[in-house]
């Protein structure tokens, strides 16, 4: 009887490409308490998903495309490694961490590759990043600001994470930061503070820090991810206040410039103190969520140093960057 349900429940599913309890209580003749039960068992089998809240809950058939495979026996530090780095996120925004998102990914992009193999792959970029990421968890890409501008007002530039890998893409963290922004989750910015938080400790014991001073967003949203991680961080400085005002007609976001040159424009003439009487502090921390040019902190970096504010030094740290010249990272 109980295999015959799910296999009406399957059938009904598959026919109309969805169902609500309801539409099951009433085609099978079953209570609510048997439908749900039955539904949460072909969930949690993988043959079906569900979308939504109560009482607006969907079920459909998970494609082909969705189910992870067996996970096959890899050894225990590489199971390890990529339990610590790997995310996937499905097209339905499901978040499938370590192995399970690694074998996602390897099933859906690289079908061609046994899965020990792209495991060893994987391995060997984590092993380099780790050579250029400092003991206390940062990865120091001052060398990037200093050779990307002709004026370089940043005097140390570090990131928690690079924002991509060869043949991997997108990073955990890099991922996260992105969906946090565009979805305005507040637990997926939790994740990202809990990562962030002891290395931005560590940065303002390591320089001294004297305060700290938050890039402000182009993009209005409801939930702005820059105020929500400054105040998830609740770091006990005193901040120094930036605005980002509309310097023209329209608002333009970084990310959609692809020159340099314009970059630097849109930062030096949209970025501002809201107050110059600023007291002038020695060492100055600077945040930001992404840096891709680098524009943003070092022309807010040139506004502070003109009036004594970081004049011994201005630390630019971002959650994610690129380490390698100047790129245009245009997704976030």
């Amino acid at each position: 009887m109980i295999t015959n349900t799910r296999d009406r429940i399957v059938g009904y599913v598959t026919k109309n490409r969805q169902a609500r309890a309801h539409d099951l209580v009433d085609f099978l003749g079953l209570s609510n308490v048997a439908v749900h039960k039955q539904l949460r068992a072909l969930v949690a089998d993988g043959v079906l998903q569900k979308a939504g809240k109560p009482p607006l809950v969907f079920y459909s058939l998970v494609s082909k495309a969705e189910h992870i495979h067996a996970q096959p026996l890899l050894p225990k530090d590489v199971q390890n490694v990529i339990g610590a780095n790997f995310l996937s996120i499905t097209p339905e925004g499901k978040l499938l961490y370590g192995l399970s998102g690694f074998t996602y990914w390897a099933n859906l992009y690289q079908k061609n590759q046994r899965l020990l193999h792209l495991a060893q792959k994987y391995m060997k970029v984590i092993e380099q990043k780790t050579e250029y990421t400092a003991s206390e968890g940062w990865i120091d890409a001052t060398e990037k600001v200093k050779s990307t501008f002709k004026e370089s007002y940043v005097d140390h530039l570090l990131y928690q994470e690079i924002y991509s890998y060869p043949m991997f893409g997108r990073t955990k963290l890099a991922k996260l930061v992105m969906h946090a922004k565009q979805a305005e989750n507040k637990k997926i910015i939790d994740q990202i503070v809990e990562f962030a938080k002891p290395v931005i400790e560590k940065i303002i014991k390591r320089f001294d820090i004297n305060a700290v001073g938050f890039i402000p967003p182009t993009v209005p949203r409801p939930l702005q991810f820059m105020d929500e991680l400054e105040a998830k961080l609740n770091l006990a400085l005193p901040k120094i206040d930036l605005v980002k005002i509309m310097a023209g007609d329209i608002l333009v976001p970084q990310k959609t410039l692809a020159k340099l040159e314009e970059r630097i424009i849109n930062a030096r003439s949209s970025i501002y103190l809201m107050d110059i009487a600023e007291p002038s502090f020695p060492n100055v921390l600077l945040i930001d969520d992404v840096a891709g040019s680098g524009a943003s902190f070092n022309e807010t970096a040139g506004k502070l140093k003109g009036i004594k504010i970081g004049y011994n030094r201005i630390v630019a740290f971002a959650l994610v960057g690129n380490i390698k010249g100047y790129d245009v990272i245009r997704q976030m």
